[in-house]
């Protein structure tokens, strides 16, 4: 259940957000809320409608909030003038184009810099940011991982999972970019439809590891901008089906409605299972962005039996392997062989000796109940679609 101070937050954020009188419950303390609200990076948001006796603790995390959201997007418009100058194109993901629809975007917390191109473009914007500066530090098959002035940047060859696969749709979008506008500072980003979608899909990669409520709130606020109910039905449900994600875009949106305050007029979420959007509400608060309150629980058990259960075994053991494996790392020849290694790693470790006990009993038991919840919401990997 939410508990008084959580309850505080979202009567906050909704005062924040679409202008509501705040009703918070008896009770409350509001270090635990301050608290709770930098565990899901919304401090900037909420501190707006703190009560004035408790607004100084607030005043300093929300000052760098701001500094932190204008370095990011200097860097952000650096970037742009490099690629731009040196012919290729590319469009902003998430971040400043999820800013766009909030009220005061400067209000946003901001991370890294996510961006793509044309996937036949990726060897020359690597080579484009090597050469100016930009620190290469890690590759996924999605992305490379470069960091410059404390920034990280997410050059995306392709943006889609292979399970949620809408690529074309965002190759598409780079040649209709549109272009945005934030503080004087213009960007391009995907047209409306695909950068929605984009937004639904980022809070699907992140019921996983931790899905906070800045990703529910992007979403939230793309709903409010946009996709009224003439807009879903005529437009974003066919969107939303065909990567499988329809259920999904339903219940984030109805537990916006019942928890964040986004408005009654948005109806073609209201048969969404409401105690599936309160699994959901309780798995948010639980973990908090990208799972900051249960890191430092160190929850093996629970962590490895979802993954188990959302992959299989051997996949998992496989791709966890190859990710830990240095010599597979530099040596790709072994991969064949990922999956042996990362036996041989639990064992070291004694994680199997870790599935013994009454805790432990527990954490399968949560891992089995997150494992229902994204068979609900249609949103497991090896489902039948």
């Amino acid at each position: 259940m939410i508990n008084v101070n959580q309850q505080a937050l979202l009567e906050l954020l909704k005062a924040s957000l679409f202008g509501a009188e705040p009703r918070f419950p008896e009770g409350v303390d509001w270090d635990a809320v301050l608290q709770e609200a930098k565990d899901q990076t919304v401090v900037g948001l909420a501190a707006p409608a703190v009560p004035k006796e408790e607004a100084d603790k607030w005043r300093i995390p929300a000052a760098q909030n701001k500094m932190r959201f204008f370095q990011i997007l200097d860097e952000q418009t650096n970037l742009l003038k490099l690629f731009h100058d040196a012919g290729i194109p590319l469009v902003i993901l998430k971040g400043f184009a999820a800013a766009q629809y909030y009220p005061v975007p400067m209000q946003r917390t901001m991370g890294d810099i996510d961006f793509v191109v044309p996937t036949d473009r990726i060897e020359e914007a690597n080579q484009l940011m090597t050469d100016n500066g930009y620190a290469f530090s890690h590759k996924t098959d999605r992305h490379y991982d470069y960091s410059k002035n404390e920034t990280v940047f997410e050059l995306h060859c392709r943006y889609c999972e292979e399970n949620w696969d809408f690529e074309h749709l965002i190759a598409e979008g780079i040649s209709q970019a549109v272009s945005c506008e934030l503080y004087g500072k213009d960007f391009p980003v995907l047209p409306t439809e695909i950068n929605g979608l984009v937004l639904l899909d980022h809070i699907r990669s992140h019921l996983y590891g931790g899905l906070g409520i800045r990703q529910i709130i992007d979403w939230m606020m793309y709903v409010h901008a946009h996709l009224d109910d003439k807009m879903w039905t005529e437009c974003f449900a066919a969107l939303a089906r065909e990567p499988g994600l329809e259920t999904l875009a339903t219940t984030i949106t109805k537990m916006c409605k019942l928890w964040f305050g986004l408005l009654d007029e948005i109806t073609w979420c209201d048969n969404a299972d409401e105690q599936t959007a309160m699994q959901l509400m309780e798995l948010v608060f639980d973990y908090g962005n990208f799972g900051k309150k249960r890191l430092h629980e160190g929850n093996p058990v629970e962590n490895i039996s979802t993954d188990v259960s959302r992959y299989g075994l051997f996949r998992y053991l496989q791709m966890t392997g190859e990710s830990t494996w240095k010599a597979y790392q530099k040596h790709r020849f072994l991969k064949p062989f990922a999956w042996l290694y990362q036996i041989f790693r639990f064992a070291k470790s004694g994680i199997v000796a870790l599935f013994s006990g009454e805790k432990d009993k527990v954490d399968t038991s949560q891992a089995k109940e997150k494992y229902n919840l994204y068979q609900k919401l249609g949103i497991n990997y090896y489902q039948d679609k």
